[in-house]
């Protein structure tokens, strides 16, 4: 049976410009947008005001990015245009929760961020609108949030053509992600120190944050790439004979992870969040608690397989099944509001 095509609207973080080269989550929505516009549903999208994407852009004029102003665009964006669309996807966690019970058409909030549940006041607001529909990233997060009226969980998809396979490694680790403790840093750079590997670092670095713990550790094995571009950072991946993922918090999704294993780079990562969901432990990386287990990985890396890494994405994390998930859970929320 074929299904009414639906107007939809996305509304998204106006940090980065959506584009095919943009990073984790503005990298995501771009081929979401794309994907359901080449369904043939009437997407409208709220944005930064340099992306390129297919469908209806609204651009978001914002000077300072931060709460309140996100806040208020999105509530102009709704005053005006809200009454347009079948079903509204408010890609932004709990933010446009607060304006949901002001208009009449649906909406389903994507909840992509895992640590929210140490801070009080987004605990209390997902508490407050708790039944509301919800859809996210991974099982994981959703069982961050159980009490959530959760509509689905679909998984990042990946354009793998964009990650070309490499069979052969260089002799380097690869850390790929923000410069930061949380993201697990310091624990990459003992556990590459202490195995006598060569670490690459590539991510946005805090200048302070930088300087004082970061710069003082380098040296002709642990070095700073800096900020990669979308071609470097697929270089640095595949070439590289692991990627290092310690994070300390829980990964709503983590797009590196499955980056890396699309060009053949085995992941090592730590075990909170999604990385169950998003390694095969012992076939596409290895699922480690500390240093000591990480310095182990590294020693059998050459183990995995990096075909079947390559496999794994392709089988798994497509934009088709993104895209797919996503028109699902949409159709869903449409025919129970009628």
């Amino acid at each position: 049976m074929t299904r009414k095509k639906l107007r939809i609207a996305i509304i998204t973080r106006f940090g980065m410009p959506l584009n095919s080269e943009a990073y984790g989550y503005y990298y995501r929505l771009y081929h979401l947008v794309n994907g359901l516009t080449d369904r043939g549903h009437q997407v409208t999208v709220l944005a930064h005001p340099d992306s390129k994407i297919k469908g209806r852009l609204v651009k978001a004029e914002v000077k300072e990015i931060n709460w309140e102003t996100q806040l208020a665009c999105y509530t102009e964006f709704l005053k005006n245009y809200g009454d347009q669309f079948d079903i509204i996807n408010a890609q932004t966690d709990h933010m446009c929760c607060y304006l949901t019970p002001f208009i009449e058409t649906p909406m389903v909030h994507t909840v992509i961020y895992g640590g929210f549940n140490d801070i009080p006041v987004v605990q209390e607001t997902l508490e407050i609108f708790k039944k509301q529909n919800f859809i996210t990233l991974s099982n994981s997060l959703k069982k961050v949030y159980p009490y959530l009226n959760w509509q689905g969980v679909v998984y990042n998809g990946l354009d793998i053509e964009a990650f070309k396979f490499q069979p052969k490694s260089k002799n380097y680790l690869l850390f790929l992600t923000r410069v930061e403790p949380p993201k697990g840093i310091m624990e990459a750079i003992q556990a590459a120190r202490e195995s006598g590997e060569q670490l690459i670092i590539a991510g946005m670095a805090d200048e302070h944050y930088f300087a004082k713990y970061i710069k003082p550790k380098l040296n002709k094995k642990i070095s700073y790439f800096g900020c990669a571009n979308f071609k470097q950072k697929v270089t640095l991946l595949r070439n590289a004979k692991a990627l290092l993922h310690p994070h300390l918090l829980p990964e709503g999704f983590g797009n590196s992870m499955i980056e890396a294993q699309a060009c053949g780079t085995p992941v090592i990562a730590y075990p909170h969040g999604s990385t169950a969901e998003v390694i095969q432990h012992g076939k596409t990386g290895f699922i480690v608690k500390d240093v000591q287990q990480m310095k182990a990985a590294i020693k059998k890396i050459n183990k995995i397989q990096r075909a079947d890494c390559r496999d794994f994405v392709a089988q798994k994390f497509t934009l088709e099944q993104m895209v797919q998930g996503y028109e699902d859970v949409y159709y869903k929320i449409v025919n129970k509001s009628k």
